[in-house]
């Protein structure tokens, strides 16, 4: 958002690049903080905290809420900010073609992520050869880590400077 001070320049109230990378730091943290539920689970531990609902209902929420956020997320990316930067800026047409490569590749790990979560409504399952459904998961999310940093990196690499000099965000 853009402000006009008595001379009529524009000041930047917001640098947007930066606001990008708290919200990529929010999602680093809590996918930081899945992974550990998800080993704590597949090791058999018990939930932190007295009280505390057993560890695989909080990881089904708290995984299911990550996953809902990050695909609304991508998809104002896909829908309004990338088209917008887009038209603004040629220059980015080849990264924000990879970005959404990118965002396809994550969908398809966080449906994934959906699915192995909702089989821990039947409980933790650490029998079978490839340590059950509980290990599939954490692998599930080892992969949506490594996916989304790396993507997440990028994304900031190539966006930041340009949102950063920004004095309103792309079409608005």
């Amino acid at each position: 958002m853009a402000d006009r001070p008595a001379d009529g320049t524009a000041q930047r109230l917001v640098a947007w690049g930066d606001e990008l990378v708290r919200l990529h730091d929010g999602f680093r943290r809590d996918l930081a903080a899945l992974r550990e539920d998800a080993d704590r689970l597949r090791r058999g531990l018990a939930p932190r905290g007295r009280g505390a609902p057993p560890l695989a209902e909080q990881l089904r929420g708290h995984c299911l809420a990550f996953c809902d956020r990050l695909h609304e997320h991508h998809g104002e990316e896909d829908t309004a900010l990338f088209p917008a930067l887009g038209a603004d800026f040629p220059e980015l047409t080849a990264a924000l073609e990879r970005l959404r490569r990118e965002h396809a590749v994550v969908a398809r790990l966080l449906a994934r992520i959906r699915a192995a979560v909702a089989e821990l409504e039947d409980g933790p399952d650490h029998d079978g050869p490839d340590g059950g459904r509980t290990a599939r998961l954490a692998d599930d999310l080892d992969r949506l880590s490594a996916e989304l940093t790396a993507h997440l990196d990028y994304e900031e690499a190539q966006l930041v400077p340009v949102l950063n000099r920004l004095t309103t965000l792309p079409g608005h």
